[in-house]
């Protein structure tokens, strides 16, 4: 048997007490982030937009999410988008886990009326199976025009589907077969309405497969490593493992890769070089006019993902290590604050802007190989002299360093406080803890009530 029937037996066997205890942690911690994601994402023009061309109501800043009536694929497609929409969603496995895993599971569970085990059973199942799919290729699929959410999100969210519809080996097998023809998203759309919109279809993918494989929609065995099937298909250059046997179960890839909580809401390949001249900026103070150049030394894959050079409005700028590096020397910060287009467009902020100059390296991260092993900045000032920072491997919020209980509080409380109020944020972000716990998904309280809830009623 081939990976693909793997992948279906994998996520038709798989149970809540089969998992190693600190996954749930990091399930928690992925819905705790996305959810607040999507909360700020809820009224951005691009859910409104997708939402729109759905002809879904979304028509006012005030919609909230629980008002949002569609069947469940267009649903989870807005909860993608919306999780999407400022960039400040996780990371792992070059791309967005939560992102899309999250949207897939609170659409199904509203459909299914999966209990909270059943949606962090769910996360895990599509987390291995994304992590299992880019092991086998070390190519960088960024630099290919892939954008890897895009495309590992999809069979990841089939996989989830999966588990919440309780698909027995041979449905779990012929919805992932289904999901590897739905997957699509390049890199050249980083930087419009597009981007967060790709994250939202692969969401919506993994439970059109689900539904088409049910109706009787047919697909191979062998549709992910096929010799024309979807690894080889989207390989950088490849160079692909399609032989080696899967171990699912015995080597967990949520444990080995986590997720990594950004603390900036900018593309998370300047995370490292904002990490670093911002703290250069505390211990050493300086105004902009001072400096004369900026050195940005990151990876070249880093550099390729960072392709927008003279952003001129918020958007942009997500996608601009100019920007995040001009953003740090005048505001000592990069947040959601700076990301408008008035300051993007201030003087001082564009005359910094062209003043950063990119300095690449070919080499990798062993962990994560499309970042270089550190990123570090140089200033150059008036008068000759430079300020280096710190050589930075690992941002603040990345899983290896973990991200402490105040700092998730404190991004949580800054998305959801403006919707929800002081004491609604509390409430969700304590309920988002006792996932594990819920009865449905009615347990978050800002979701329409799911059908279970509904017809007893």
């Amino acid at each position: 048997m081939g990976l693909t029937a793997d992948m279906g037996r994998f996520v038709a066997g798989l149970r809540y007490d089969q998992l190693p205890p600190d996954a749930a942690k990091t399930v928690r911690l992925g819905f705790t982030d996305c959810i607040a994601c999507m909360i700020t994402g809820w009224n951005e023009p691009v859910t409104r937009t997708a939402a729109r061309g759905l002809d879904i109501a979304h028509d006012g800043a005030n919609t909230p999410i629980s008002a949002l009536q569609a069947p469940a694929p267009e649903r989870a497609l807005i909860y993608g988008v919306a999780s999407h929409a400022i960039d400040y969603d996780d990371t792992g496995l070059a791309g967005h886990p939560s992102a899309v895993l999250v949207p897939t599971i609170l659409a199904e569970a509203a459909e299914s009326g999966a209990d909270g085990r059943a949606m962090v059973t769910a996360y895990v199942a599509g987390y291995e199976l994304w992590a299992e799919a880019t092991r086998r290729d070390s190519g960088q699929h960024h630099r290919k025009g892939w954008h890897p959410t895009a495309m590992f999100g999809t069979i990841a969210a089939a996989g989830a589907v999966s588990v919440l519809r309780g698909h027995d080996a041979a449905m779990a097998t012929r919805t992932l077969g289904v999901a590897a023809s739905l997957a699509g998203g390049i890199v050249g759309n980083f930087g419009s309405m597009t981007k967060p919109y790709q994250v939202g279809r692969a969401a919506q993918s993994g439970l059109l497969a689900a539904r088409l494989a049910e109706a009787g929609l047919t697909s191979t065995e062998t549709a992910i490593e096929d010799d024309l099937g979807f690894l080889r298909a989207i390989s950088p250059k490849g160079q692909v493992d399609t032989k080696t046997p899967a171990n699912f179960g015995k080597d967990w890839g949520i444990l080995r890769a986590g997720i990594n909580i950004k603390l900036y809401p900018v593309c998370y390949a300047v995370h490292r070089a904002l990490d670093a001249l911002i703290d250069l900026r505390k211990v050493t103070p300086m105004k902009a006019e001072e400096v004369e150049a900026i050195d940005l030394e990151i990876g070249e894959t880093q550099a390729e993902i960072l392709r927008v050079h003279r952003p001129t409005n918020g958007l942009d700028a997500k996608i601009s290590g100019e920007f995040a590096m001009a953003s740090a020397i005048v505001a000592g910060a990069c947040g959601n604050a700076e990301l408008t287009d008035g300051f993007v467009n201030r003087p001082d902020v564009q005359d910094l802007i062209r003043k950063v100059r990119i300095v690449t390296t070919p080499e990798r991260d062993n962990h994560e190989p499309a970042h270089s092993p550190f990123d570090r900045v140089t200033l150059h000032l008036r008068g000759g002299g430079t300020l280096t920072s710190e050589a930075v491997s690992r941002p603040r919020g990345h899983y290896q360093r973990g991200v402490e209980t105040e700092a998730m509080w404190a991004k949580f409380e800054d998305c959801v406080k403006p919707t929800l109020g002081e004491r609604g944020t509390r409430v969700l972000f304590d309920a988002i803890q006792g996932l594990d716990r819920m009865a449905s998904i009615d347990g978050f309280g800002i979701f329409p009530a799911s059908k279970r809830a509904a017809s007893a009623a």
